[in-house]
């Protein structure tokens, strides 16, 4: 079934391809899921935390752990809400730093998937690029 949101921004900050089928590439994005990595900066330890979630009846989006197995739910193409938030942790709470939002489409091409990114709104320290590295890399 085709996951289209009919809110997907019209302008895209960058489309790509990824050589990968389909399939492969929706495994890397639900493995990336709820996902956390912890790094020092210069502020100190800092928790990034990846949460994923899929269009579903074209007007919401829902959590990826209600569609579960997701290659079986999707099919040609799905478009994505990626929240990418920054936490410092220190000793007394735990403050947010930054929240990167970002809408990712997937449009399957045999053998390749065309990615359509486009960020929602302009707060955060990331861009389209970053979440281009991010996805290459969990297919990796």
């Amino acid at each position: 079934m085709r996951r289209i949101y009919h809110r997907f921004p019209q302008s895209i900050d960058l489309d790509f391809e990824l050589v990968r089928p389909f399939r492969e590439v929706l495994a890397c994005i639900a493995r990336m899921h709820d996902t956390h990595t912890t790094v020092r900066g210069a502020e100190g330890l800092v928790k990034e935390r990846t949460l994923v979630q899929v269009a579903d009846g074209r007007t919401q989006f829902l959590d990826l752990d209600t569609l579960v197995p997701l290659a079986e739910k999707v099919t040609e193409v799905a478009d994505f809400r990626i929240d990418l938030q920054r936490t410092l942790l220190t000793p007394d709470a735990r403050l947010p730093v930054s929240e990167n939002v970002f809408f990712l489409r997937i449009v399957d091409k045999g053998p390749v998937t065309e990615c359509y990114v486009a960020k929602e709104g302009r707060l955060g320290d990331l861009d389209a690029m970053d979440l281009r590295k991010m996805l290459k890399g969990a297919c990796e």
